[in-house]
This record gives C-alpha cells, sequence and structure tokens, in this order.
C-alpha cells in the first residue's frame, strides 16, 4: 500500500530545526520491508495557518491509500483538522493515528473525528499488522494493539506484548530527511524505551510501560557507524532516550566500542542525577559526548518529595561536581508550580542552585498539564480541567489551582535571573538584552513588576 505519515503543526512552533519524527522514520523502515511504498512528511516546526494548504496538496499528489497521523497533545488541534479536511475531499483514504496523545484519549478522539484505527503505544509490530488488516480487509479485532469504531461502540482489541529485543528492529529509515541531516550535521537516535521511575507531570512511563528496554552496545554503535558511513557529514548525534546513563555499563560498553571502531562523533543527551559515577562520565567524553542535561526540575526538597522524582539535594550536589570535575559541559532543566508550590520553596531552589558552581540553567518551565499523568488527575478532581478540554483549539494548559499564570511567571524568572546573576554582572546585562529583543513584551512586564509597578 501507498503510506503517508505526516507530523502535523505544534501549537507551538519548536525553534529546533535539527529535529525530525523518529518514530515515523522507524515505522517506514518497517513497513518498507514488508513491501510498502512509504513517504514521511514533518510540519511540526511549521504554523497551521501558513502550512495547512502545503499539506494538503501534499495529500491531493501524492494520494496514498493510508494517512497516518502522529497525535501529541501539543499537535492534537491540527491533527484534527487535518483528518476532518482530508476524509472530506479523499472519504476512501485510511486515516490512521498513534502518539502519545491518541493513546492516551483514544476513545475520546474514535468518537468524535474521523479516525478509521488508532495504534495504542509502541508501533513496529501493531501498524504493519493493521496496514495489512486494511489493504486486505481482514477484521480490525484480529490486530492487537489498536482501537477503532464499530458502529457507535469503541474496540479496544488488548495491549500488544512489548517488543523486548529492540535489536531485532531495523534501523530507523534516516534516509528520508538526508537534507536535514545535511543542513543541520545533526542525527537523531534513540538507543533504550521504557522508564522504570513515575513523575507525576510525565506521561512517559505510562506510555512505554514501567518496564527499561535497552538496545545492546553494538547495536547502537552499528547504527552510530552507519549513520557515519551513510551520512558523513554528521557531526552530532543527539540521543532521545529519557533514561540513557540508567545502565553505567551499558553506557561505558557503549563508550568503548566507539573508541574501538574509531568513530569520531560528537554526541549530547539526558540523563538522571542518581545515576551518574565519575567513570561513565570520563568515558563518555573521551568518546565524544559534550553535553549532558540534567532534569532538576527543584531545589525544594519537599517539591522533589511531591513530584516522585525520586531524586535528592545531595544526589544533585554530587552529579553537578561529578561532572565539572570531569569537565563535561551539562545543562539543567527545572520547572515551577507543581502543588505545593510557593515563594519559600521558590527561595529554597534558587539558594540550592548558588550552591552548585558553574550551574547553567537551560530552562524554567512552568508545570503543564498532559493527559495520562497523575497531575491531570489532580487538576480534573480539582475541577480545573476535564476531557472536553483536548477537543477544543487551546494551548496544553499550566497547572494554575495554586498560583495564576503571572505568579507562576514571576518564579520562573526569579530562578533564571538568579542564575545569570550568579554568572557574574555582564552575563546577566547581556541576558537582559537578548531576553528584551527576543521577548520585549514579557521583559517589559517582568521589569515592572519588579518595580512593583504592575502586578
Amino acid at each position: 500500500m501507498k503510506i503517508l505519515f505526516i507530523c502535523p503543526p505544534s501549537e507551538t512552533p519548536f525553534k529546533q530545526d535539527d529535529e525530525y519524527p523518529l518514530g515515523l522514520v522507524y515505522l517506514a523502515s518497517v513497513l518498507e520491508k514488508e513491501g510498502h511504498e512509504v513517504l514521511v512528511k514533518d510540519y511540526i516546526t511549521r504554523d497551521w495557518e501558513k502550512v495547512k494548504e502545503e499539506i494538503i496538496n501534499e495529500v491531493k499528489i501524492s494520494n496514498p491509500e493510508v494517512v497516518g497521523l502522529s497525535c501529541v497533545t501539543m499537535n492534537r488541534s491540527s491533527c484534527f483538522k487535518l483528518a476532518k479536511m482530508i476524509k472530506k475531499f479523499r472519504p476512501k483514504i485510511k486515516i490512521i493515528m498513534g502518539g502519545v496523545h491518541a493513546t492516551s484519549l483514544y476513545e475520546q478522539i474514535l468518537l468524535n473525528l474521523p479516525i478509521d484505527a488508532i495504534v495504542m503505544g509502541e508501533g513496529e509490530v501493531t501498524t504493519p499488522q493493521l496496514v495489512n488488516a486494511l489493504e486486505t480487509g481482514n477484521n480490525l479485532n484480529n490486530v492487537k494493539g489498536i482501537s477503532f469504531k464499530d458502529g457507535k461502540k469503541v474496540i479496544f482489541t488488548g495491549h500488544q506484548e512489548p517488543i523486548h529485543n529492540l535489536d531485532s528492529i531495523p534501523f530507523p529509515k534516516h534516509e528520508l530527511f538526508k537534507d536535514r541531516i545535511k543542513k543541520t550535521g545533526t542525527a537523531l537516535m534513540i538507543t533504550s524505551r521504557g522508564c522504570p521511575f513515575g513523575c507525576t507531570f510525565c506521561s512517559t512511563s505510562r506510555y512505554w510501560g514501567r518496564l527499561w528496554r535497552p538496545r545492546s552496545a553494538k547495536n547502537v554503535v552499528d547504527e552510530i557507524e552507519y549513520l557515519k558511513t551513510n551520512f558523513p557529514y554528521v557531526k552530532r548525534i543527539f540521543f532521545h532516550d529519557d533514561t540513557l546513563i540508567l545502565d553505567n555499563k551499558r553506557i561505558i560498553d557503549i563508550c568503548n566500542d566507539i573508541l574501538k571502531r574509531g568513530i569520531k562523533i560528537e554526541w549530547v543527551c539526558s540523563g538522571r542525577v542518581d545515576r551518574v559515577s565519575k567513570e561513565m562520565l570520563k568515558k563518555m567524553k573521551e568518546a565524544g559526548c559534550v553535553r549532558i542535561t540534567y532534569g532538576v526540575e527543584s531545589g525544594s526538597p519537599k517539591i522533589l518529595k511531591s513530584i516522585e522524582k525520586n531524586i535528592t539535594r545531595e544526589q544533585i550536589k554530587k552529579a553537578i561536581q561529578i561532572t565539572n570535575e570531569v569537565g563535561l559541559d551539562y545543562r539543567t532543566y527545572l520547572m515551577v508550580g507543581n502543588p505545593g508550590e510557593s515563594w519559600d520553596t521558590i527561595k529554597e531552589t534558587v539558594e540550592f542552585l548558588k550552591e552548585l558552581k558553574n550551574l547553567s540553567v537551560e530552562s524554567v518551565g512552568r508545570l503543564e498539564i498532559y493527559p495520562n499523568t497523575e497531575i491531570y488527575q489532580l487538576a480534573k478532581k480539582q475541577g480545573i480541567i476535564d476531557d472536553s478540554y483536548w477537543l477544543k483549539d487551546k494551548k496544553v494548559p499550566h497547572y494554575t489551582y495554586e498560583h495564576s499564570e503571572n505568579e507562576l511567571t514571576k518564579m520562573a524568572y526569579a530562578i533564571v535571573a538568579s542564575n545569570q546573576m550568579q554568572k557574574g554582572w555582564l552575563n546577566f546585562v547581556g541576558f537582559g538584552v537578548k531576553f528584551f529583543f527576543d521577548k520585549p513584551k514579557k521583559a517589559m512586564k517582568y521589569i515592572l513588576m519588579k518595580m512593583g509597578l504592575i502586578r
């Protein structure tokens, strides 16, 4: 069959031009092995109003039998609009959907939108079976891992067994985005799936499962070598794993194999502070790692406990100390607005960050509410959101039960400003100038708030 996969525009266009939809690229590789013709188009960084005609023209020109939509919460609105438009002018096209949001709210989507089937969770086994059933007209009840509508009833066929041997999956078809890879010099990889932790604000462990499934070190380095051989212009690899450094020995084995094969490549990743060892970081740096990002979230013990991050301030401090000793560049992500947050916990965070040498805060986000998270269930109980919200053309909401949007913004800016000041006056002034030119309205509002002229 001829299949067109589309990643529609996000409600807030991302600025990164080195990203591409790795999940769809994996599916393309699997489906092509079964003889299907697959095209993948990525519009996630584009504006819906500016690009919707281009997308529709792509559907008309490519004339696929199946259109697959990658649906995450931030692009759900454009997914829904696109599905309606496609069915209106090409009703015979089968529209399938997958992704975190579609999996979380499959019943709502099927009852309100012209979607033929939703792939629930991991798709490399389920999607080919679904496509073959659509091609042959077989009963969809026989395809495990999907949901679909039968009359007015929504059918869920049961969960597909997770792929335990990830080495068995063919490498993603990076060639589909060779122009983007060439332009940015960056390729994407994921070496493991699943997260054994259960942070209250995150749906990752609920989507992939609490079981962590790693690829073997050899298989990972085989793909790195494949990228360097087939795309000689690749300078850097961005690992998208949620928990890349979970197993120190595995990471050291990957690094040793990179060094043994003489592969020259830069790479960046993210990791948990409680999984850091000096031996591992030294080996990572030797094998080409140029930056690691830590999800610190907060410097308040109260908040760290409430979000079930399962890390301590001592572990954060130790990880930063070791990273500094190794001389590896790092960034930290923080957030404000979790339940129990107050100006006292913000002060705790600010004071704690001052203790961390050479600290660089990448961003301070305001807590957002996503489906299939503990925060979402809490917000529903508190009456600030319900399931119908996701059918509206609105942005992903912040958690505002305890603090207003303005108050959350003040909290975030307080942490950022303190961190910039910590790195010196010149750095703080430079940050202020850049912030003013990037976002003049927000900058002026912040200045007026600091002067006490507005609230």
